[in-house]
């Protein structure tokens, strides 16, 4: 497979997850990316392996892009199609399973946005939660930095990760969960998310776990929930806490050296395995074999 001829089909470009999937990993494979095409004819010519992640054509349109070459769909936030799809890439073994029905599902996680590798210094302790606003819980008992991630860039994710002490790795409780208005379709019946638990069970098994995965990057201890991403690839590497008891596991890091340090370490040994390299070369693999 000549990666030449591999394009990168992303939707909306300020989306974190089409900048992971889809920009990034193309410019670090040395294939190209196109986004915003709204239909087939709007792809450009020239490639026979299309690897949409997000991408905003409506499903009609992909038995067009399949007459042109292998069309790859990266699950992310809503079911796929069965049709016209050569492949689907899954950020986590559960989603794997819950399509392997369709075809050809390969697990390929998040990178870290740690590019450099370099870890945080160890004296920090202080708790940071970085994500998409409306999954903010309410955490009492202690205090605690809040960034919302929506329009953010990788540079500016770093830098939250560099003042970084402990992450919390937490999302609100389902019965308080307000989907903003994009979601609205996924309660659509005829859809496979046909309410809003459907899509909060949908979107918790297919989480990629990169909370959890940026903090390995940086030597982060965290405390997560315990959602499927986070148990598969780095249980060892954190606390898993309920919302009700957070606070008595930020106190626990923030005053228990050896707790903190050995986290640490477990961190750090773990975080070569979620490089951006480490990534594209699974990726590499996988479009080879097409």
């Amino acid at each position: 497979m000549d990666l030449r001829r591999v394009l990168f089909v992303g939707g909306n470009a300020k989306l974190a997850s089409v900048q992971i999937r889809c920009v990034d990993m193309a410019k670090r494979l040395g294939c190209a990316y196109h986004h915003g095409a709204r239909q087939a004819a709007d792809v450009p010519e020239g490639y026979n392996v299309f690897v949409c992640v997000k991408a905003e054509l409506p499903l009609r349109e992909y038995a067009e892009l399949a007459k042109r070459g292998k069309v790859i769909w990266d699950i992310i936030d809503v079911p796929p199609p069965r049709d016209n799809i050569a492949a689907y890439l899954a950020s986590n073994s559960l989603t794997q399973e819950l399509f392997e029905d369709y075809g050809r599902v390969e697990v390929i996680p998040h990178y870290h946005c740690n590019f450099t590798g370099r870890p945080n210094r160890p004296g920090l302790r202080r708790p940071v939660w970085l994500g998409a606003r409306h999954w903010l819980p309410q955490l009492t008992g202690f205090e605690f930095d809040a960034h919302a991630v929506e329009g953010l860039k990788r540079a500016q994710v770093v830098r939250i990760f560099r003042r970084t002490g402990i992450g919390l790795n937490l999302r609100i409780a389902q019965t308080q969960y307000n989907p903003p208005r994009r979601f609205a379709e996924l309660t659509d019946p005829r859809r496979r998310a046909r309410s809003l638990r459907d899509f909060f069970d949908f979107h918790l098994a297919v989480n990629s776990g990169i909370k959890l995965i940026n903090c390995l990057g940086f030597g982060v201890p965290s405390i997560s929930s315990d959602e499927p991403a986070y148990c598969e690839f780095a249980p060892e590497c954190t606390l898993f806490s309920s919302l009700k008891h957070c606070a008595k596991k930020v106190r626990a890091l923030q005053e228990d050296k050896a707790l903190y340090n050995d986290l640490r370490k477990r961190c750090l040994r773990k975080a070569g395995d979620f490089h951006i390299d480490a990534i594209a070369r699974r990726y590499k693999l996988f479009l080879q074999s097409l």
